[in-house]
């Protein structure tokens, strides 16, 4: 697997000079290029966002033993579509119960969802119809595509959300679900991503790598090291990251 990561090796140089060490990598780089890959990978799956940086950005000039990302993720997940907002029975019978019009809401695993390539929703046969291929269902993205079978819309903190107009799988004439289940009714296939990793991230990155370099390296801590008797080095480093990664809970 490739050294991927939101950071460089001269941002984890500038971390480690900010706490007074040498920032010398050259005897240790594999072991720095290895913190940065696992903090990224961690800090991914922990935010559940992915950056990536566009042509001709600063970083990818800067970067050599990394990886940078540059395009979006993609990503295919098995969803259930929410029995609460599905349906609702009220004196004309049942009919959909709805986030927004007609539509059931499905939360996405990753946040900055972009493009849907495939998105198999269950028929009452048992098998699953492609409603992005077929010329029977309309959808794309927020606000364009509101009012059409699926649209994918994020808030301003990056969560993503799938709508689904139920409507779809309601049957009229028998006033019922044409699904026996709801359990396991939708796989989405979508790309995620943010275009640009800001500095936070780009910091915060570094400092946990550093966190993890100044265990694993064995390096020399300068004489000044009384100045880190309450909280080591790698404890500093976490919660400088931590509070740089704030801004994204």
């Amino acid at each position: 697997m490739p050294d991927t990561g939101y950071c460089t090796l001269e941002d984890l140089r500038r971390a480690m000079q900010d706490a007074s060490l040498s920032g010398d990598l050259s005897q240790d780089t594999q072991i720095a290029v290895d913190a940065i890959t696992a903090q990224t990978e961690w800090l991914e799956k922990s935010l559940k966002r992915h950056w990536y940086a566009p042509t001709g950005a600063d970083i990818l000039d800067e970067a050599t033993a990394i990886d940078i990302p540059t395009e979006p993720k993609s990503r295919n997940d098995e969803e259930d579509i929410p029995t609460s907002s599905a349906f609702v029975v009220d004196d004309d019978g049942p009919a959909p119960k709805t986030y927004q019009g007609d539509y059931a809401r499905i939360s996405l695993d990753r946040r900055d969802a972009g493009e849907v390539s495939q998105l198999l929703v269950r028929d009452a046969d048992g098998g699953y119809t492609d409603w992005v291929a077929s010329d029977d269902y309309a959808g794309g993205q927020f606000p364009d595509a509101l009012g059409d079978d699926y649209y994918v819309r994020e808030n301003n903190g990056g969560w993503s959300y799938l709508y689904l107009d139920v409507t779809n799988l309601y049957d009229d004439k028998k006033e019922e679900y044409v699904l026996d289940t709801f359990s396991n009714a939708v796989y989405v296939f979508f790309k995620y991503g943010n275009e640009g990793i800001p500095q936070n991230v780009r910091r915060a990155v570094a400092f946990r790598a550093a966190s993890d370099f100044v265990e694993e390296a064995a390096m020399q801590i300068p004489e000044n090291a009384k100045a880190y008797n309450v909280e080591s080095l790698a404890d500093q480093f976490e919660r400088k990251a931590e509070e740089l990664l704030e801004v994204y809970r």
